[in-house]
């Protein structure tokens, strides 16, 4: 007896209540995780750095959060597969991380220099990316195979939905560092509670139940990319995730350094693209997951939504003015709604073995969190070619243009998924 994923056939009834509840779930966790690393964490940094040295401190301290996140989220997997709780195998992984994402966004609201302002960081990578141990494998865990595709294109709005909602809060939340972000954070802890209530969860049981040696825990994070299709799912979801980072993390500063825009003023600009990018993948996200149900067809839909995303990156990089900056931000939203819309469904298709899906889908995380180290690792070095060019952050996009492109090839060789 296994407590893997189960057959179409036997999998428990799920309501349309339970499909809502669980994407509200995942919304949760991104507007408490992303809100900092589209702004928050940006203006703290502003506070306590000089102005000259912003830039790189906010670049290293992304980075070791976006380390730690590279780190925990399948090792979480793999103990959540694993996990003989009563209370089931994802359930303690939710509750665990809610509490330990709470303590890390405290410390980044009351932090009184960088140390611990990037200790604050860490805290919070390991607390969300325990969540998302918990709540990702539950799309193959319990949605039935013929609504994946339509859930998977809600799931995947809600990473844009969570980075517009989070700006919208921080209007009215700068006044105080530490409101700004608990404020996102009481999304989280009400979604993920409700979600822990009406969960069909179950422990780990038989062969699933074993225990994992450090060796052995490195072999089983290593397994899937002997399989072929995940590799290259991954490793086009890892190049287009290079291109977000770089739109996500340096866009407060393209405005404000590029455009020459008052941070106030800049601020709202950033609302207005939030908006934009959240309308434009909401729209996109249910019709491309109705689409990719409809059509069994998910290879030819990622190939035109990294295409479209490089289009929209170029168009910023070469924006003159807030107005056609918006141009290429509407156009990069568009190509992203219509992505994550397919790209969850094209994985819960090709998953090695359905028995380890947390830790898989946790090793597939990867390529979202290591973007998140390399991005502000080489951002520098992008800039500092850019700086002798005169277009500093323009750089910055040019290179994400083509970032996406390669993405958009790399799922090509994908044999399991159309």
């Amino acid at each position: 007896m296994t407590a893997s994923p189960l057959p179409e056939t036997t999998r428990p009834t799920v309501s349309l209540g339970f499909v809502a509840i669980y994407v509200l779930a995942q919304f949760g966790i991104w507007v408490a995780l992303l809100t900092p690393v589209v702004m928050t964490l940006a203006l703290r940094v502003g506070e306590i750095a000089s102005e000259t040295e912003k830039g790189r401190w906010l670049g290293i301290i992304l980075a070791i959060g976006g380390f730690v996140a590279l780190v925990a989220t399948p090792i979480c997997g793999a103990l959540s597969d694993r996990t003989r709780s009563r209370f089931g195998r994802r359930r303690p992984w939710l509750l665990g991380g809610l509490v330990v994402a709470g303590a890390g966004l405290l410390l980044l609201g009351l932090a009184p220099n960088l140390l611990l302002l990037g200790l604050g960081w860490i805290i919070c990578q390991a607390g969300f990316n325990a969540m998302q141990a918990g709540c990702l494998p539950i799309l193959p865990d319990v949605i039935p195979v013929r609504w994946q595709g339509r859930v998977a294109g809600m799931l995947g709005m809600t990473s844009t939905m969570g980075t517009f909602a989070g700006s919208w809060i921080t209007q009215y939340t700068q006044a105080s560092s530490l409101l700004m972000f608990l404020a996102p954070f009481a999304i989280t802890v009400v979604s993920i509670g409700a979600l822990c209530l009406i969960l069909p969860d179950r422990p780990a049981q038989g062969d699933d139940a074993r225990r994992l040696g450090p060796i052995a825990m490195l072999r089983a994070i290593g397994a899937p990319f002997r399989d072929w299709d995940f590799s290259w799912a991954f490793g086009s979801r890892f190049l287009i995730m290079m291109a977000w980072s770089f739109l996500l993390t340096y866009q407060l500063f393209f405005l404000t350094d590029q455009l020459s825009l008052a941070k106030a003023d800049a601020t709202q600009v950033m609302v207005k693209s939030m908006a934009i990018i959240a309308t434009a993948t909401i729209a996109i996200s249910l019709v491309g997951g109705f689409i990719t149900d409809w059509t069994g067809r998910r290879k030819p839909l990622v190939f035109l939504a990294a295409t479209l995303e490089a289009a929209g990156f170029l168009t910023i990089a070469f924006a003159p003015s807030v107005p056609q900056f918006l141009v290429g931000v509407a156009m990069a939203g568009i190509g992203k709604g219509l992505y994550f819309a397919v790209d969850l469904a094209l994985l819960a298709a090709i998953l090695p073995r359905p028995e380890d899906s947390a830790k898989d889908m946790g090793v597939f995380q990867i390529a979202n969190s290591l973007p998140q180290s390399l991005a502000p690792a080489i951002a520098p070095i992008i800039l500092a070619i850019g700086s002798a060019q005169g277009d500093d952050y323009a750089v910055l996009y040019v290179v994400g243009c083509g970032f996406a492109l390669l993405g958009a090839i790399t799922i090509c060789p994908v044999r399991r998924s159309r």
